[in-house]
């Protein structure tokens, strides 16, 4: 009777072991890939000064749409706030966008949703929703303010 318990305490015991490694292993491989992902596009975003929108699924950009970022990831500069939005862009749309501010003279970058150049109500109400200033319609170049 002993021998059979302390054979299922060791089997308890060893399971445990082996949950907690292997989700320690995935934690550490999902946070190397956001770490990587987010090195590309801090090298993109210093050849694209005056801003993108970049699919980062594919690194390449969208040639239309409009760009509307989420609040989550508002106020994010420099290369130590682009992990955060990443891993908010690689859990929603897939998409980051990065932005010279001239007020401030700080590059943002944010996660952003792409909306179809036919949606802009939607888009307006998306953007109005998560507090922007203002969205962008990629294909026409050029910023859309909102009240």
């Amino acid at each position: 009777m002993k021998a059979r318990l302390l054979i299922l305490l060791l089997a308890f015991f060893t399971c445990c072991v082996l949950q907690t490694s292997c989700t320690t292993n995935s934690n550490l491989a999902q946070k190397s890939e956001v770490e990587a992902l987010s090195n590309k596009i801090w090298s993109y975003s210093l050849t694209h000064p005056d801003g993108f929108t970049i699919d980062i699924r594919t690194m390449t950009e969208p040639a239309e749409g409009i760009a509307v970022s989420y609040s989550a990831t508002q106020g994010s500069h420099s290369r130590k706030n682009l992990n955060r939005v990443v891993r908010h862009a690689i859990r929603h749309d897939g998409y980051v966008g990065g932005w010279f501010d001239t007020t401030d003279s700080l590059y943002y970058f944010d996660s952003t949703r792409l909306f179809p150049e036919d949606s802009l109500d939607a888009a307006i109400k998306f953007g109005a929703k998560n507090k922007e200033k203002a969205i962008y319609s990629i294909k026409d170049g050029k910023e859309i303010k909102l009240k």
